[in-house]
């Protein structure tokens, strides 16, 4: 990247394009993405209290529909308001987020230990685990951005940046902040200067021949 510009927060996207067009095309990328992440998360939580609610039917009869009924109902009306950019709905569907990934985290770590006892057929569900927990955690995230919640409530502005000759508009993979860079001078070693986290993926330099630095 050029210079400490690395604290300039604008829109991913090409110079040719409309910074405040392209955030809002960012955003809705993103949103669309967390949606669905939040509908499957929201899913397994339901199941998960299906169960509890199935084995705690016999001592406590119908009131154990309750166990499964309430998150049902909760998920349910959080992901449709969330879809649907609703105010109340941005942080309770942080709150199921992070509820599905310390459920997966938790999983993951029975696995690892049957793994670790010799159940060698458990390593895919064990690393499916890990990477479904690192993903809602990562949604969880995006929550704190003050771009994405600015994005959710309303329509996100372009900040009056001036790009210098041969920068375009790119944004961080891992936390959304979004940065002017030199594509030229760009390669696997540079970091994003909020979260540390690569700018490149290693798939994208593998596919593209780059070296890391």
């Amino acid at each position: 990247m050029a210079g400490n510009r690395g604290d300039d927060i604008v829109l991913a996207g090409s110079g040719g394009q409309r910074a405040s067009a392209t955030l809002s095309a960012l955003f809705d990328q993103t949103h669309r993405s967390t949606s669905l992440i939040l509908a499957i998360d929201s899913l397994i939580i339901v199941l998960i209290a299906w169960d509890f609610g199935s084995l705690a039917a016999p001592y406590f009869g119908r009131i154990a529909l309750l166990i499964w009924a309430v998150p049902l109902f909760c998920t349910v009306s959080t992901w449709y308001s969330y879809r649907s950019r609703r105010a109340w709905a941005y942080w309770p569907a942080a709150l199921i987020l992070a509820v599905a990934s310390v459920i997966f985290f938790l999983l993951f770590l029975v696995n690892l230990y049957s793994l670790l006892a010799g159940a060698v057929g458990g390593l895919l569900f064990m690393l499916i685990m890990a990477y479904a927990s690192y993903s809602s955690f990562q949604r969880v995230r995006y929550h704190f951005s003050p771009l994405y919640k600015q994005g959710y409530s309303s329509r996100v502005t372009a900040p009056e940046v001036e790009l210098e000759e041969g920068e375009m508009l790119a944004a961080c993979p891992t936390c959304m902040a979004v940065l002017a860079i030199r594509p030229d001078l760009l390669s696997p070693s540079d970091k994003c200067p909020h979260c540390s986290g690569p700018l490149v993926s290693q798939d994208l330099a593998r596919r593209h021949g780059w070296e890391e630095e």
